[in-house]
């Protein structure tokens, strides 16, 4: 921040470069593509606007960016926006936002790092903090990174090609000095440039990525980062690969990292980078599952009568008002299926009408017959609320389980949550865990689910998060009713699950693995082989400084125990 404000000083003592444009009560600063472009009279974006030339590409209460399509070429706008005090402040003690991108994106160009063209950058024209304009020239064909991977499968070969010029270009910014403070993929632009030949002609031809930054306002330029800063900067930019890109190419990007950089000294390698990236990743999980108390741009808060809670914003609103009108009623429309109905909860198959057609999705009943459940519930996160939270934290983690599309209460007297609803999507061609091993008798379909099991739960307790209750008949297999082959894993019933910012302890782990072997003590053709084999692939999907003899034992104490106590509280095990 410090570094804003001595540049602000700096900015009143040497006023910015580049032609100066007063029109519609803006001033604009142009660079000389820019004033070669729109001329003496500036840019003309009221007119794009009203127009219609301007699309859309990015909206929300911070910053609005446009599309405009110019008979010179594609251009695009960011309109910076003032939401709240604290940016008010920030405006005050900085330059304006669209300045410091202008600048920083010019000085990258000048480094020969890629960056959008800079054209203009304006405010309103006033002594005061106001909002402020970029006009930038469009990078065509490079796209958005993530928007790239989805839009195109890469082979092998240029996946390796990917993740090693990955690599060089991060090592470039570092080796001059750049910092970007929010390395995610969504601010790095990516062109593939070249085609696929033969691998006789591949040695002769170098197909290759390029790349360029977005959203540089923040960059902070200096000396060559040290490797304090650099492992900083790579565990950010890590953060997003670690759940989509195999570990061998981010081996290569490693590699090609250390390669551009060779006189860096490093005192890490890959391996602590990568666990470095796990805390960050399990401290940004915590982070972003409690964001889903509350309202923010993908969740919203939903009302009727005595009725409140939340709810994602694609769920259709009026569906959504039907179901909270008359909650109880959807449980005996036509078209439900009851799939559960007892004293303490009722689970259906609702149908959900959209645009694309109608399809299903669950909903939960979680029954509070007494108000100290309700008074409870004042005081602590109800079950209901519980499965919607952790839902969208395992969602977040990259752990199957069915999305939650909405949570609300009854509320008595005003002010004590009761009945708890909780709606979800429908896991589909589904069977649950212990029907589906009950039923199969071929050995290696089995053993293909108790190793993709085997890989989730072991994702699911190096990604800090805990299931109390990982017992068989809170998994279901996906998939299992179309071709059993190919089910995978999925995770429902989250009241027992817990979160944190760390890796979950051995003891936990062990007890949670014991609760998932005594599910099948009772099922003759899950042998001790089949459970040692799920155990080696547990321990096969991430490091452990234990043997598999200490889990192994570990485990069937656990089961023991557990198994008693059901006993003398009479209770079967489920």
């Amino acid at each position: 921040m410090l570094a804003d404000v001595l540049r602000k000083c700096g900015s009143l003592v040497a006023p910015a470069a580049g032609s100066s444009v007063r029109a519609n009560g803006r001033v604009w600063r142009l660079s000389p593509e820019g004033a070669a472009l729109f001329g003496a009279a500036g840019p003309a974006l009221d007119e794009w606007l009203a127009g219609g030339s301007a699309a859309v590409v990015k909206h929300g209460p911070h910053r609005t960016v446009y599309r405009v399509a110019l008979a010179s070429g594609t251009i695009y706008v960011k309109h910076c926006r003032i939401n709240g005090p604290r940016a008010w402040a920030r405006e005050v003690l900085r330059l304006p936002k669209a300045q410091l991108e202008f600048e920083n994106a010019a000085r990258l160009r000048a480094l020969g790092i890629g960056a959008a063209a800079p054209l203009a950058w304006g405010t309103s024209d006033s002594r005061w903090p106001g909002q402020s304009y970029l006009i930038t020239r469009d990078l065509d064909p490079a796209v958005p990174l993530p928007d790239f991977l989805e839009a195109r499968p890469l082979t092998a070969s240029q996946r390796q090609v990917l993740a090693r010029d990955l690599g060089t270009f991060i090592a470039k910014l570092h080796e001059n000095g750049v910092a970007h403070p929010d390395p995610h993929p969504g601010n790095l632009l990516v062109a593939w440039e070249g085609e696929d030949r033969p691998r006789a002609e591949r040695r002769t031809v170098r197909n290759g990525f390029h790349f360029a930054l977005l959203d540089v306002h923040a960059i902070r330029f200096g000396p060559p980062l040290p490797w304090a800063a650099s492992r900083e900067n790579l565990v950010l930019f890590n953060r997003w690969f670690q759940l989509r890109a195999s570990r061998a190419d981010r081996l290569r990007f490693w590699l090609s990292y250390r390669t551009a950089r060779a006189g860096l000294v490093c005192p890490e390698g890959p391996k602590h980078l990568e666990r470095a990236t796990l805390a960050s990743n399990r401290r940004f999980w915590v982070a972003r599952t409690a964001r889903y108390k509350g309202t923010h741009r993908t969740v919203r808060k939903v009302r009727a009568g005595r009725v409140r809670g939340l709810a994602v914003r694609d769920l259709p609103d009026a569906f959504l008002r039907t179901l909270l009108a008359a909650p109880d009623a959807a449980f005996s429309q036509p078209g439900t299926r009851l799939l559960k109905d007892c004293v303490g909860s009722t689970v259906a198959e609702i149908e959900l009408p959209t645009a694309e057609g109608t399809r299903t999705v669950i909903l939960k009943r979680v029954n509070t017959p007494s108000a100290s459940g309700a008074l409870k519930n004042l005081f602590r996160a109800s079950s209901v609320r519980r499965s919607w939270l952790f839902g969208h934290g395992l969602c977040e983690r990259w752990l199957p389980t069915p999305r939650p599309l909405a949570v609300f209460h009854r509320y008595r007297a005003g002010f004590l949550p009761a009945e708890g609803y909780l709606l979800t999507e429908k896991v589909h061609d589904a069977v649950g865990l212990p029907e589906a091993v009950k039923a199969c008798r071929e050995a290696p379909v089995l053993r293909a689910w108790m190793e993709r099991l085997a890989r989730v739960v072991r994702a699911m307790h190096d990604r800090g998060v805990s299931h109390r209750d990982l017992k068989a008949p809170n998994i279901m297999l996906a998939g299992a009713a179309r071709d059993p082959a190919t089910a995978t894993p999925v995770l429902i019933d989250l009241v027992g699950v817990r979160a944190g910012t760390g890796a979950v302890p051995f003891a936990r782990c062990a007890k949670e693995l014991a609760r998932l072997n005594a599910s099948f003590l009772a099922v003759r053709h899950v042998t001790r082989t089949e459970c040692l084999r799920f155990l080696r692939a547990y321990l096969g999907a991430g490091a452990s400084g234990r043997g598999w003899k200490t889990w192994w034992s570990a485990i069937c104490r656990a089961t023991r125990a557990k198994v008693a106590k059901n006993a003398r509280n009479g209770r079967p095990i489920g």
